[in-house]
């Protein structure tokens, strides 16, 4: 590889170079400007380092050899595709027999210091010396040269025999120079344009990569992650943080904390249950919650129902504890009704609603398929106008059970219960899964065994007063 670099005022000089010392197979390699940010520390000069392989120089030395100074500034002041078929032809007639080479030698077809018919003696005297040419008595003169022998010649040669190129007049040579020159300057200056807009944005993503984050927003961040919050919101609520708190604000890790909880609290939805309506009274709801396992979901309904007068609970197979639970329901007067299938607790809803009386159903499908469950519930749905479907939780299983259970019923589901909150260590999970499922909102709180004192409606307040320990 022959690498060589050239200086010049202007890339159009510099090309020029490069095009008369490498020959137009070369290859640019880097480009130096003096155009956009780099330009304003350097000299007003333009650097290019091009290269060519060694066998294509080979080529081009051989053509240049055979040519005089003025002969190649004449020749590389046309195209590149022109100089470079002239070159391969070149080449072509140097490996060319002996017998095919005799009227092709120089430069190619070009002839420019290949003997014609009308000069082969007389350039062959020249080489004796100038005076002696002179001196000659001997001289041709025009007489001797006939043109209609030279036609006839030339309509009666075999059709094997290359034809001349026609060349360009000088005119014409320098407007196809011209617009080949610009052409090029276009294309270099446009890809230096882009290499300058690329690095641009490479400097703005480093910088914005490097810059410090504002204390207020890293100390939130960091906080949430503490919690168990789910990254994917805190990304979020960072970004809708810095595009609506000023840059003075989002230092502040009071403001932003605010701002934080305001944000949190819309995240977190809540609702009563159907049964707490007005017009209850009048047509009774049917109260379905739905558990897999061991969460609680017994104690919350005693609760529920020894706060409700009038109210039948319908529980389905055994039930763990037996003997507690009937002891509250004994100090508490609730009805308690256990059936084993399906049709038993269809018949017993009938019942109650027919008499006017409220239904919590106690049911839980560890045993049962889940087609099976959600068949049920969509009959108990068809037979009946008010059926509310409550998924019970607990706040100290971990965040992945309770997904796998909000994943199986959340379609058929109209809220969520949550159990054990009072022991709860991670309020984050409840959050996340709250965040994620707006269409399914909390509407009770279990807070402890005591019945029926400690149950509350679900707030967002409470949730958040554990995520953040407040009091």
């Amino acid at each position: 590889m022959h690498v060589r670099k050239f200086e010049a005022d202007t890339i159009e000089q510099a090309l020029k170079d490069i095009k008369r010392e490498l020959g137009p197979d070369a290859v640019i390699l880097k480009t130096i400007t003096n155009s956009g940010l780099k330009g304003a520390f350097k000299k007003n000069k333009i650097e290019i380092t091009a290269a060519i392989s060694e066998k294509n120089y080979g080529r081009k030395s051989q053509v240049d050899s055979v040519m005089t100074s003025g002969q190649q500034d004449e020749f590389y002041g046309g195209s590149a595709s022109y100089i470079a078929n002239m070159i391969d032809k070149h080449d072509q007639s140097r490996q060319a027999p002996k017998s095919q080479n005799q009227e092709a030698r120089g430069y190619g077809s070009a002839g420019l210091n290949r003997t014609v018919n009308s000069t082969k003696h007389i350039v062959s005297q020249v080489k004796s010396g100038l005076d002696d040419f002179l001196n000659q008595s001997d001289r041709p003169t025009h007489k001797e040269f006939n043109f209609d022998d030279e036609i006839e010649a030339a309509q009666t040669a075999p059709q094997e025999r290359p034809r001349e190129i026609q060349r360009p007049t000088q005119s014409q040579q320098v407007q196809k120079n011209q617009i080949a020159n610009d052409e090029m300057y276009e294309n270099q200056k446009n890809k230096i344009n882009d290499l300058e807009k690329k690095l641009f944005e490479l400097t703005r993503n480093v910088e914005r990569i490097h810059k410090k984050e504002p204390i207020g927003i890293y100390q939130l961040r960091t906080t949430l992650r503490s919690l168990d919050v789910n990254e994917v919101y805190i990304q979020q609520l960072i970004k809708k943080g810095l595009f609506e708190l000023t840059e003075t604000d989002v230092e502040n890790a009071d403001i932003v904390f605010e701002f934080a909880l305001r944000e949190m609290m819309n995240a977190v939805q809540t609702a009563m249950p159907l049964f707490s309506s007005v017009d209850e009274n009048k047509n009774p709801v049917i109260t379905l919650f739905v558990s897999e396992a061991a969460c609680g979901q017994t104690s919350m309904i005693q609760k529920i129902s020894a706060l409700k007068k009038d109210a039948i609970v319908i529980r389905n197979g055994n039930v763990a504890n037996e003997q507690k639970n009937n002891f509250a329901e004994k100090i508490f007067n609730i009805n308690v009704i256990k059936a084993n299938t399906i049709a038993e607790i269809v018949s017993e809803c009938r019942k109650a609603l027919e008499s006017g009386k409220s239904v919590f159903i106690d049911y839980k499908c560890n045993e049962v398929e889940k087609n099976e469950t959600k068949k049920f519930i969509d009959g108990l749905k068809r037979a009946f106008p008010k059926v509310e479907v409550l998924i019970t939780l607990s706040a100290i299983q971990s965040e992945l059970y309770n997904r796998k259970v909000l994943g199986t019923y959340r379609k058929i589901a109209d809220g969520i219960v949550v159990s054990h909150l009072d022991i709860c260590l991670n309020f984050g999970a409840l959050f996340n899964i709250a965040s994620e499922t707006k269409e399914l909102p909390y509407k009770f709180f279990g807070t402890g065994e005591v019945v029926p004192d400690d149950l509350e409606a679900a707030t967002a307040e409470r949730l958040l007063a554990g995520i953040f320990k407040l009091s």
